[in-house]
């Protein structure tokens, strides 16, 4: 799926709930990407990810979530310019369901990669309508998607309150065919009905033929019975083929046969040869071509998987002649750049004069370098946005580790958390909080015979293992340094949130002590435990640090002063 998808979303989400609220279901989710491309393409299953850390963390029911995407991503895609296709559509919401799929035939121009659903209407009456949804996406999310999108239409371009429920859904392959009922006021099916002109008109057949040069006429039998001139001179001679052993239905998504074709005559049709056109074809090694029984060469080599250029697509509309009993199958050649119109081996001169095939061909020549590098500088800002994003996060994290170093984890979060919009120097509220329940753990260590240079170097060495080693001690045991000298040291446990269990951890924690002390040389400690209601408070901005007050901890550094010093 392409990204634009997935920065609806986020957007939404952003806005709706907090900047902190997609960060919890990003990392949830497994995301790694701090931002989405829009022309980029992304794994079909980052949206049901995303969808299932939403259920979780904003309680909502996923279908609820499903519905609010789908209408959020018509709102957003304005800022695209895509409002602007939507309201020119159709005239009315009916005409505007019958129009979908070439809404996704235009953004295959911007979307090249794109894989879009198929849509088509029956059983119109003056209240709604059926409306079928076929995709190869087999999520059953989208289900829900699509009908936040329905409502958002409606209601944003067409005044109109749509009620949407589904009729049926089922899954056959790699497709899922969806049938919703949709309740609104499609008076204007009417008024087509009224309006409309049977006429007949003559027509000569060579006025015809140079009106439609790719046109297709074919039996209920599925027979080829007249082709363009154009499309003769691309293809070898398929008069008298049947239609789908030559040409593939890609879209829409319905099986290739009568009856689901005359039921669908308001849909747009796409075409696709079956084996190479020849202007390829000959190029190809006569090692991998063979003959049906008519005499016609056929590839085994090349698909349409590896289309560029190799296949002939058509795009149009399939018109019942009831004169004729036939089906006439009414369309252009799609053909990007000029570069694919010589590798079908068409000219200008082929394409039809009174639309626009011409002027699409030669303005995707002119366009195409200009799209290309503003995609490639596109490509390079998101890169760059993402390397910054990435680099941001290092940074953020150095700062959360740093924090957790200065301060108990609970109080370095909610500074954190309060200065996460703040790019200026870090705000810290000025506030004194009492801890009923603390343990305040005191040391003293002491290193005798530093007379000479070689022992000061040691001393120093030794200085520093202690204290790193008592550090590391007392966070094991769930203590916070909260000031370190020379020989003394002092932790404390139970701020902010008190534990049943900071005695026992001081007494394992002063034991632990003892017994490394003893295995250093020339080392003496003395430690001392009192626990109790103590005042603290952070202080600093450049150097946040935690300040504890009160008696316990006076009553603790007295109780150091009175014990008796333990040596190896």
């Amino acid at each position: 799926m392409y990204g634009i998808l997935l920065e609806s979303i986020v957007t939404f989400i952003k806005k709706t709930y907090s900047e902190e609220k997609w960060e919890l279901i990003q990392t949830t989710a497994r995301i790694d990407q701090e931002n989405f491309s829009a022309h980029q393409v992304y794994a079909e299953t980052l949206i049901p990810r995303i969808v299932d850390a939403c259920h979780l963390h904003l309680g909502l029911p996923k279908d609820e979530i499903l519905s609010a995407f789908g209408k959020t991503f018509v709102d957003f895609i304005s800022q695209y310019g895509y409002d602007k296709i939507l309201k020119v559509v159709g005239r009315n919401f009916r005409d505007f369901l019958n129009g979908l799929d070439n809404i996704h035939e235009y953004l295959r121009y911007s979307y090249p990669k794109l894989k879009p659903p198929s849509f088509f209407c029956e059983q119109e009456s003056r209240t709604g309508l059926i409306l079928h949804y076929r995709s190869r996406r087999r999520y059953d999310g989208f289900t829900q998607y699509v009908m936040g999108q329905l409502k958002a239409v409606g209601r944003s371009f067409y005044k109109q309150e749509i009620t949407v429920s589904i009729l049926r859904q089922e899954t056959t392959g790699n497709m899922v065919h969806v049938t919703y009922q949709l309740t609104f006021d499609n008076s204007a099916y009417q008024v087509k009905a009224v309006t409309e002109n049977t006429t007949n008109l003559p027509l000569r057949m060579d006025v015809f033929y140079d009106l439609f040069p790719f046109h297709i006429l074919f039996d209920r039998e599925m027979v080829i019975r007249s082709i363009g001139k154009s499309l003769r001179a691309t293809v070898d001679e398929i008069t008298g083929y049947d239609v789908t052993q030559v040409f593939s239905l890609k879209k829409p998504l319905i099986e290739f046969n009568w009856d689901s074709i005359i039921s669908r005559t308001n849909t747009m049709f796409e075409l696709a040869t079956i084996d190479p056109i020849r202007g390829k074809e000959e190029a190809e090694d006569d090692t991998y071509m063979w003959f049906d029984e008519k005499g016609k060469k056929r590839s085994s080599v090349v698909t349409q998987e590896d289309d560029n250029g190799t296949f002939l697509r058509l795009k149009g509309q399939m018109l019942f002649v009831k004169e004729w009993e036939s089906m006439l199958f009414l369309g252009t050649a799609v053909l990007q750049d000029l570069e694919v119109l010589s590798s079908t081996g068409l000219y200008l001169n082929d394409l039809s004069m009174h639309d626009n095939s011409r002027d699409l061909v030669l303005a995707g020549a002119q366009q195409g370098v200009e799209m290309k590098l503003i995609l490639k500088q596109e490509q390079t800002r998101t890169k760059s946005l993402d390397d910054a994003l990435r680099r941001l996060e290092k940074e953020r994290a150095k700062n959360r580790e740093m924090m957790y170093k200065l301060l108990p984890k609970q109080l370095a979060n909610e500074i954190l958390s309060s200065n996460l919009n703040n790019d200026s120097e870090l705000m810290i509220t000025e506030k004194v909080e009492l801890a009923q329940q603390a343990t305040i753990f005191a040391c003293i260590t002491r290193q005798t015979d530093q007379n000479d240079g070689a022992s000061h170097a040691e001393y120093v060495r030794q200085t520093v293992t202690i204290q790193k080693q008592m550090e590391m001690m007392a966070e094991r045991f769930g203590f916070f340094t909260v000031e370190t000298t020379q020989t003394s040291f002092m932790a404390v446990s139970g701020i902010p949130i008190a534990t049943e269990v900071n005695e026992e951890n001081a007494c394992f924690l002063a034991k632990k002590l003892a017994r490394f002390a003893n295995s250093l040389t020339q080392v003496q400690a003395s430690a001392a435990i009192h626990t109790g209601a103590v005042v603290y408070s952070v202080i600093g901005c450049r150097f946040p640090r935690l300040c504890v007050f009160g008696s316990t901890v006076t009553s603790a550094q007295q109780l150091l002063n009175l014990c008796t010093v333990s040596s190896r």
